[in-house]
């Protein structure tokens, strides 16, 4: 069964893409100034070269489980 020719209905093209936003540099900083200074060890991870950590640094003077 053929039906009769109708033109298409072709959609419209989509908007342009926005324009790219630069963030604002003072505030990262300042974020970030204020996260390092507060969270030294928030989430109780240390951060040790290769030579690792000495056994008398070890205490941390609390006792946590993972996680927690």
């Amino acid at each position: 069964m053929c039906l009769p020719s109708a033109t298409p209905r072709i959609p419209p093209p989509p908007p342009p893409p926005q324009a790219v936003k630069q963030p604002d540099a003072a505030v990262a900083v300042e974020t970030m100034k204020k996260n390092r200074s507060s969270a030294a060890m928030g989430g109780g991870s240390l951060l040790t070269g290769p030579s690792g950590i000495a056994n008398s640094a070890l205490n941390t003077g609390k006792t946590t489980l993972l996680g927690g």
